[in-house]
């Protein structure tokens, strides 16, 4: 089931157990591999992910050709596939409750992996946020950074790191929402998550800035109207949010926040740290979002600045929102086809 087709369904359907079929958020996930010693990292956030909506998974190695020497002898190359075909199977050999095949291919790492994400029907790419050749270097490596701006699917960016021998569970789900459907697509695929997991999921909302223009600083009467636009704009959100935890089924437990007005990435940023949260999903793109942007400021900024899980969603982009609006001053709330019906 494609994205588009899912948010046709009742959230309640996304929440059901992963044997029904008709109802999974996701049926293929991708983890994407490397010699680096994070490759342990990416396979345990994929199988948890995978485990908890029914997926099936697939662990793919790409081979890059060597830069700036002489091709690789055939034979050398022949076993070096070999090898490292090996070591894939022994690592999947090592995943219980999955289906799960491996894949070596050959070539430009990013490009590999989104044309194998695009031709075998992946709905989440995962990744390590950098690979061994990158780890001193700040934000994501140039291939996962690639990879998420022009894979198809969603994508989750996994912390560099070292994970032990137990499973990885999500206690906390942060999910933001803007009152874009674009930021709603997100919360099918973190309900069905968090159901699995037993996780508590917080809802947040962070009010936008209000800036004031002209010559020197402003006066009493213009920072009286800011003030008010601010609360505006954060009763606004409360009312929004209240409305859309209302139609959320009541497992999993549900917690609403909104954040003072200001800059929402900052804002973001320090709600994922005071939280202590797990896993952070969300759309994208969201209520700003331009067609010619994969990837939206706040989900770029996010992605590039927390050290934990962020499962990037690509949604129903092009559908066509339908808007309940509370009374008063309350926002619309535009919710994704029938998603939270």
């Amino acid at each position: 089931m494609s994205e588009p087709d899912l948010l046709k369904h009742d959230v309640k359907d996304a929440v059901q157990p992963c044997s029904q079929a008709d109802h999974q958020a996701l049926r293929h996930v991708l983890a994407c591999v490397d010699a680096s010693s994070f490759a342990d990292a990416v396979l345990a956030y994929a199988s948890a992910v995978a485990m908890a909506t029914g997926a099936r998974l697939t662990v793919l190695r790409v081979l890059e050709p060597p830069s700036g020497q002489s091709p690789m002898d055939p034979v050398e190359w022949t076993l070096r596939h070999r090898h490292v075909e090996a070591e894939l199977r022994e690592r999947a050999s090592h995943i219980g409750g999955l289906q799960t095949e491996t894949v070596v291919d050959d070539g430009p790492a990013a490009e590999r992996i989104c044309a194998w994400a695009r031709d075998n029907a992946v709905d989440l790419t995962v990744l390590s946020r950098c690979g061994e050749s990158s780890v001193s270097f700040p934000g994501l490596g140039a291939t996962t950074r690639r990879v998420a701006e022009i894979v198809s699917g969603s994508v989750l960016i996994v912390p560099s790191s070292h994970v032990g021998e137990a499973p990885i569970r999500f206690r906390k789900v942060l999910i933001p929402l803007d009152g874009s459907s674009r930021s709603e697509c997100a919360l099918p695929l973190g309900l069905g998550i968090a159901a699995a997991h037993d996780a508590e999921i917080v809802l947040v909302h962070a009010a936008p800035d209000i800036d004031l223009t002209g010559e020197g600083p402003p006066g009493a009467e213009a920072i009286s109207l800011r003030d008010r636009l601010r609360r505006r704009n954060e009763q606004a959100g409360a009312r929004y949010l209240k409305r859309v935890r209302s139609r959320l089924p009541s497992t999993p437990a549900t917690r609403v926040r909104v954040l003072p007005s200001g800059d929402p990435r900052h804002a973001l940023a320090r709600a994922v740290v005071e939280e202590h949260v797990d896993l952070l999903l969300l759309s994208c793109t969201g209520q700003s979002g331009h067609p010619d942007m994969s990837v939206g400021s706040v989900a770029d900024y996010l992605i590039n600045h927390m050290n934990i899980p962020v499962l990037l969603v690509r949604g129903n982009e092009g559908g066509t929102p339908m808007a309940i609006t509370t009374s008063g001053e309350g926002m619309p709330v535009r919710l994704p086809s029938r998603a939270l019906a």
